[in-house]
């Protein structure tokens, strides 16, 4: 995997990991007293390695010991990625879009 790939593949779940994150936070609001961070790292780890294993399959690189310690770093990645910018883009889209709560 080339650096390239390693960082749009890394844009893409992040994006994907907070969208989904907050999906969930959404389903569960006040429900339960659980850890939105600890949820977010489950996601992104779920996403990133699976959407990196979906990667390798689409491409036909073998699963080697090398790829699968990067599936692993692509889901830790994400999920750092995701926890630190999808505040900052919620808060920008509501920016553009006229709302007061930000």
């Amino acid at each position: 995997m080339t650096i390239t790939d390693f960082l749009f593949l890394l844009a893409a779940f992040s994006v994907l990991s907070g969208l989904v994150t907050e999906a969930i936070k959404k389903l569960i609001v006040e429900k339960t007293n659980f850890s939105y961070n600890l949820l977010a790292l489950i996601v992104a780890l779920i996403i990133g390695g699976v959407g990196c294993g979906i990667y390798y399959q689409l491409n036909a690189i073998p699963f080697t010991t090398n790829n699968i310690i990067y599936m692993v770093l692509m889901g830790l990645s994400s999920g750092l990625v995701s926890m630190v910018g999808f505040d900052k883009v919620k808060q920008t889209i509501s920016q553009f879009g006229g709302s007061k709560k930000a």
